[in-house]
């Protein structure tokens, strides 16, 4: 199993010592028919979850999207869950020997229960870096492993409007699943883009200091297809700098 890695000229993937292309096929695996996310249940009922991998597989897929939980992986702002940590590398081992590559989408709050008070409770600033210290302890414990795909900083990230303060970090519920979440609750004089991106490098630049070499994305809707006057954000050359690819959501009707 190669890492996978840009081409030279960065517009594909590549793996192995010939720059074999890679297109990634897969998997959304966040929860079960009763929606049970995937650290509810991967303690107590390991086997399920190797079975699926190896349906997966079966089924034709090279990735799988794993959501992990910020309330799962930390104890406290600067106290990462060593249980959580090495039941991901067990992950890791899995889905190695089942030649599954990992697309690991992180600071999940889908359970709005899940979600520590304190980490409600945080300014702009020490939010931001406890998710820097989740970041880092997810990639130390990767970044050995071929089986990772790509580092998806968040699912979907949002901002507070211009001239609105937000109370809220959670945005509304979705099937019983709180998918969205707002990386800053007032810009405070900011621009999106500059809000946008001091959040982008400051995860970035805690996974690299544990791995330099498995892929960073962060996956958004592209707004600016859907509204007139919508621009860029995440995806927009400022932003997405540090970013090796941007994962675009696309929901056909």
């Amino acid at each position: 199993m190669g890492f996978v890695r840009l081409s030279p000229d960065g517009r594909r993937f590549v793996v192995g010592p010939d720059d074999a292309p890679f297109t990634p096929w897969g998997f959304n695996y966040d929860h079960d028919a009763e929606g049970l996310l995937l650290e509810d249940y991967w303690d107590k009922d390991w086997p399920r979850v190797e079975e699926d991998f190896r349906e997966m597989k079966a089924l034709g897929a090279n990735v799988v999207r794993i959501h992990l939980q910020f309330g799962k992986f930390m104890d406290a702002a600067n106290a990462p869950n060593n249980a959580a940590l090495a039941r991901l590398a067990d992950l890791l081992t899995m889905a190695e020997q089942t030649g599954l590559y990992l697309d690991l989408t992180g600071l999940g709050c889908y359970h709005k229960k899940d979600v520590p008070a304190w980490y409600d409770a945080m300014s702009e600033k020490d939010r931001w870096d406890a998710q820097a210290r989740f970041w880092q302890a997810v990639a130390k414990t990767c970044a050995d492993s071929p089986a990772v795909f790509c580092y998806d900083l968040m699912n979907e990230p949002v901002l507070a409007g211009a001239g609105k303060k937000e109370t809220e970090w959670l945005l509304g519920e979705f099937g019983g699943k709180h998918f969205v979440q707002r990386i800053s609750l007032d810009l405070a004089g900011r621009s999106r883009q500059e809000v946008a991106k001091a959040w982008v490098d400051h995860l970035v630049a805690a996974i690299r200091k544990h791995d330099r070499r498995h892929l960073i994305t962060v996956g958004v809707i592209p707004w600016a297809h859907v509204f007139p006057n919508a621009k860029p954000l995440f995806y927009s050359p400022e932003v997405g700098r540090n970013l090796d690819f941007v994962s675009v959501h696309f929901y056909p009707e």
